[in-house]
Order: structure tokens, then C-alpha cells, then sequence
């Protein structure tokens, strides 16, 4: 669901001759912001929040492990983060559980080159939900004019039992609460929906840069088959969100 922040997040500007973020003593360019999403409550919801948006990442141009200079292109390396709203069991989900609110941390690694860009993200949740998700990208990378970069592709996402069956997932109580109108449902592990994902970056100057995406995800597989999805929520998960962001050089060596 959350496939185009923590990506936008981490597609931070490439570093360019000339540009004054680097220099001799420069071995990674930091990005620091923050902005707001338009997403989905809660995975499968047809309700929407807005909810912060933080905006972190790192650019090697030194190799943390070999201490060697890198190109413009290589490896990244930024925090992965979603928040989803608390599940009430009232309206149309009444008999269901209520979820707390779940917050997800991990982390996210990709690999950039001049016109494409794959990246990976790993998350574990924290609250309503403990279960772990996973998130796959590969984007084109586009300059149709100078300082904006455009980026697009599919993504696919993947979640454990754990955090399935507690949004997706229907336990016997529930049926019998809900009266029938929820069957008993247990979702598994695996595939949970496909989509596309684009951000776009336009850089103010040599340190700030506007950052916006927007992501849509298909429910598939027991995600899409849950009736917690068919008789109360949506299939088609929608995210879109904007920041700003500043960079800056370290030096480590």
C-alpha cells in the first residue's frame, strides 16, 4: 500500500559536476524532509486519512564498506515508514475486532543508474499489527527539463500470515458477532497486491528539493478474496504525497 513514499524518500538527486554538495571531503549526500500523504485509513479501507510523511535517505559516493569512490549511480540506502489508522469495529465493520493503530519501521535499499532505478523495502509493524511486509520496485527515471526528474513503474508487494490475517483476516467470533455478514476467513502469507508507483523531484537549488508521488496498489490473491474487502472495503488502494526536502554533503574519510 505504501509502495510511493518510502521510494520517493530514498530518489534523491544525483550528484552532478559542479554541484556544490560535493566536494573532496564529500562521501554521502544526506536528504532530510517531510510532507503529507493522502492514504487508505487502513489496508483494504475505502476511507482516507492524512497522515506525515517523513522523507529520509543517504547517497553513497564513497563505499561504506571499501571506502572507494562511487559513481553518480549506485547503491542507497533509506528508512522505510508507514502508519496505518486504527480499524474500528463499528459502521460496516461492525462484529470485527478493533486494530489498533500500526506503525512500520524497516528499512530500504536500492540500486540507481542513469535511467533506471530497483529498490526493495522491508518493514516490521509495531501496535495493532507485528506481522512484516515487503515492497519491490522498478522504475524508469526520466529528465524532461533541467532540475526534474520523473520516475515510474510497477511494484508488488508481500506480507507475512501475521499481519494478513489480522486485516484481512476473519475469525469464528467475528462471524457470529458481524451476524453472518462476515464468513470465517484465514488468509496466508505471499503476494498481496500489485501496482504502480511515480514520484517526481524538482530541485529548487543545490539543497532543496520538492518531492511528490502518487501509488496505486490492486489487492490480489486472499487480500482481494477477504470479505472484509468485498462487503466493506476497496480492492484499489490510492496514495499520494508531497514534501520538501534538504540535502547536505558528510564526510567520514
Amino acid at each position: 500500500m505504501c509502495l510511493g513514499v518510502p521510494a520517493m524518500a530514498a530518489d534523491v538527486a544525483q550528484t552532478a559536476s559542479g554541484n556544490p554538495l560535493v566536494t573532496p571531503n564529500t562521501d554521502v549526500i544526506v536528504t532530510l524532509g517531510g510532507g503529507v500523504r493522502l492514504q487508505p485509513s487502513f489496508d483494504g479501507a475505502s476511507s482516507y486519512i492524512l497522515s506525515p510523511m517523513p522523507i529520509m535517505s543517504l547517497k553513497f559516493l564513497r563505499s561504506p564498506f571499501t571506502g572507494e569512490p562511487t559513481s553518480d549511480t549506485g547503491f542507497g540506502l533509506f528508512p522505510s515508514f508507514r502508519f496505518m489508522d486504527q480499524r474500528k469495529g463499528v459502521g460496516k465493520l461492525a462484529g470485527l475486532d478493533t486494530v489498533a493503530a500500526t506503525f512500520e519501521g524497516g528499512v530500504g535499499f536500492d540500486y540507481t543508474d542513469t535511467y533506471f532505478r530497483a529498490f526493495v523495502e522491508i518493514r516490521q509493524g509495531f501496535g495493532g499489527e507485528h506481522g512484516q511486509t515487503a515492497d519491490f520496485g522498478l522504475d524508469g527515471i526520466f529528465r524532461p527539463v533541467d532540475r526534474l526528474r520523473l520516475s515510474a513503474g510497477p511494484r508488488l508487494s508481500l506480507a507475512s500470515v501475521d499481519y494478513m490475517r489480522t486485516y484481512f483476516g476473519v475469525t469464528a467470533p467475528e462471524t457470529a458477532a458481524s451476524g453472518g455478514k462476515f464468513d470465517t476467513f484465514r488468509p496466508g502469507a505471499g503476494i498481496h497486491g500489485l501496482g504502480l508507483g511515480g514520484n517526481a523531484v524538482y530541485e529548487i537549488d543545490p539543497h532543496w528539493e520538492v518531492q511528490a508521488n502518487a501509488g496505486w496498489t490492486h489487492l490480489v490473491g486472499d487480500a482481494a478474496s477477504s470479505p472484509i474487502v468485498k462487503k466493506a472495503g476497496n480492492g484499489e488502494q490510492f496514495t499520494v504525497g508531497l514534501g520538501v526536502a534538504y540535502k547536505f554533503g558528510v564526510g567520514w574519510h
